[in-house]
């Protein structure tokens, strides 16, 4: 591999590292955050509405940037937005800079979303849907990591915010990545040019989508709201944000055997194995007692959901060499859509009714999103 290529494929991953310290250091770190504004989680929740529409926006709009903005300059700006963000988020204690440091903090991290997968895609046709998977273990890497580094920081009486500080450091490997690398040599594919495909989507593609906005919806419902659950269940404060640790530690090794022994597979095999497992995982994990059955069964959610955004993503480009960014963002937008709509409806319904509640909507969309790749599979689409 050379130099170049080595170079995007690890600001791609660095990407997803941030990615998943960005997300997961919402749910691990909102009980503090809340607390040091003087404000519930449920109105907390909230505000990160803000930030999930500003990556959605992004997103949306990447579409735009990929086709008229240099890669290395876009690389550069969307990192320079967080760092912005993340500092605005920091210094103040007025809920309204909060947000403006969570909306640049989101413009950001919506590039990081579409650029790190789009980036991968066009560089390695070859085993796309392994590169995929390792993509998205550096990111359940960063999410295992996160909980556990925030617990002990905040278990020494260090403040969320000087927690925060402690892991920018990626964004600046990012830039300094991006500075020495030549992004000339990527490919941006076009519809017309598949030769495989019409231009006009085919119905896997939509369903694709559908089964990503579901993906994210339920795992960001999940991850926000499993160490409140915890507690609900008798756990202590360290206790349930290892539960969250324990999670991501599943997807990240499931992602890793993914990504080493997936192409044995076929992708919408995967899909419905990993789905299987994730509903009786999580409708049991909803029902039973005892801090350590949890444990069990959240880290077998965390193997049915480790592969899933991936080999997702992966089956609805399936069969195209490279990919538009017309395709690439409409396929990216409807994962943000699910990260947007699961923040004010997880928290309309822990404020009127209780978080037990809230984490059994996650049982509704899994079961959807299994019905959706059971169709494919005998439609044959």
């Amino acid at each position: 591999m050379d130099k170049n290529r080595k170079n995007i494929m690890m600001i791609s991953y660095i990407m997803f590292g941030y990615m998943g310290i960005a997300f997961l250091s919402q749910g691990s770190l909102k009980l503090e955050m809340a607390e040091s504004f003087g404000i519930t989680t449920s109105k907390l929740q909230y505000l990160f509405t803000v930030f999930s529409t500003a990556s959605m926006i992004t997103v949306i709009a990447n579409k735009v940037f990929l086709e008229r903005v240099p890669l290395k300059l876009e690389v550069i700006l969307s990192s320079i937005f967080i760092l912005v963000g993340t500092f605005f988020m920091i210094l103040t204690k007025n809920v309204n800079i909060f947000m403006t440091g969570l909306i640049l903090s989101g413009f950001g991290i919506g590039v990081y979303i579409s650029l790190g997968s789009y980036l991968i895609i066009n560089t390695f046709s070859e085993d796309r849907n392994g590169k995929l998977n390792f993509l998205h273990f550096s990111y359940s890497i960063s999410a295992v990591v996160t909980p556990i580094i925030a617990a002990a920081l905040i278990g020494i009486n260090l403040s969320w915010d000087k927690v925060y500080m402690t892991l920018l450091t990626l964004v600046g490997v990012i830039i300094f990545l991006a500075l020495k690398t030549n992004f000339s040599n990527i490919i941006h594919g076009e519809d017309e040019e598949n030769s495989s495909q019409s231009v006009i989507w085919d119905l896997k593609v939509y369903l694709s989508a559908a089964m990503l906005f579901l993906y994210v919806f339920t795992e960001m419902i999940f991850s926000y709201w499993i160490v409140e659950y915890m507690i609900t269940k008798g756990a202590y404060g360290g206790e349930a944000k290892i539960s969250l640790s324990i999670f991501w530690l599943f997807i990240a090794v499931g992602r890793l055997i993914a990504g080493k022994l997936g192409h044995k597979f076929s992708v919408i095999n995967m899909v419905i194995t990993l789905l299987g497992i994730a509903f009786i995982s999580y409708f049991i994990l909803i029902f039973v007692q005892g801090i350590w059955i949890i444990y069990i069964f959240v880290g077998l959610l965390g193997f049915g959901f480790s592969s899933l955004y991936p080999s997702i993503v992966a089956l609805g480009t399936e069969g195209r060499k490279n990919i538009s960014p017309s395709l690439m963002t409409f396929i990216m937008t409807s994962g943000s859509v699910g990260g947007i709509m699961y923040s004010p409806i997880s928290g309309w319904v822990s404020g009127h009714f209780n978080v037990a509640l809230t984490m059994g909507m996650g049982i509704i969309t899994t079961i959807l999103m299994l019905s959706i790749s059971l169709f494919l599979k005998f439609r044959r689409i």
